[in-house]
């Protein structure tokens, strides 16, 4: 079965979904205490190396409430970034016009969504643990990573990311497709074992990389390190397709 057939009928039957999660919260006083802090951009293209793109997200309301945004080392669009609020029930990113630059949902480890260009903004609260914490504590415990849902160990070298860019991978579980790249997004499909898929783009975050792609008319996002029964780390796809030869 093709990968674009099996997850375009799983993307119909799920109806429309919007790929900006909605992030909730009792009030927005509640809201800007959960998510004001330092947050870090996993986007190399939005940093100005050797520094990474980080974003100060203050507490204290300006007369549009809105609140300031300190930005450190970054560039494009994130330095544009100059104010936040809530806005539509979403965290919303304005620039000192008042123009909206990107809308965003997730947790307080993670936000994410797309930009006003059509660019993925990826987000990760700095200081606090989570999934990557529990991704290194399993390979500890288990010695390493393994191939899938198998007893096989694979290298280092296996469970980097693939190629920024236009790379062909190969998935080795039945994996959940998300609409945005965190593990609290929707599922928007499945991918079946040994399917080649080719990504669009690939991105590090603290817990590994994670690779968008299309299927049919729809676009997710896939992870390439995840828990198995949260105690073994496991690389869900190989960063070759031995059916294209690549």
């Amino acid at each position: 079965m093709k990968v674009t057939r099996f997850l375009t009928v799983m993307l119909a039957a799920a109806g429309a979904l919007s790929l900006a999660t909605m992030v909730r919260a009792q009030s927005v006083d509640q809201f800007v205490q959960a998510f004001n802090g330092t947050w870090q951009l996993v986007d190399a293209r939005y940093s100005n190396p050797p520094s990474t793109c980080n974003m100060v997200l203050g507490s204290k309301a300006d007369t549009d409430g809105r609140f300031a945004v300190e930005g450190q080392g970054c560039r494009g669009e994130a330095a544009l970034v100059k104010s936040w609020g809530v806005s539509e029930g979403q965290m919303t990113l304005f620039d000192a016009a008042g123009a909206v630059i990107a809308r965003l949902g997730g947790s307080q480890r993670r936000i994410s969504g797309t930009s006003a260009s059509g660019s993925p903004l990826i987000f990760e609260k700095v200081g606090v643990a989570g999934t990557a914490a529990m991704l290194e504590a399993a390979r500890r415990a288990g010695g390493c990573f393994y191939s899938g849902f198998t007893s096989k160990c694979v290298d280092v070298a296996e469970a980097a990311p693939p190629a920024p860019e236009r790379a062909s991978v190969q998935v080795l579980v039945n994996l959940n497709v998300r609409a945005e790249a965190r593990d609290d997004a929707e599922v928007v499909g499945v991918v079946p074992t040994q399917t080649c898929v080719t990504t669009e783009l690939c991105l590090m975050a603290t817990d590994g990389a994670w690779c968008r792609a299309k299927f049919g008319e729809r676009t997710g996002w896939m992870r390439k390190l995840a828990l198995r029964q949260n105690r073994w780390a496991v690389v869900t796809f190989e960063n070759f397709c031995p059916k294209q030869g690549s």
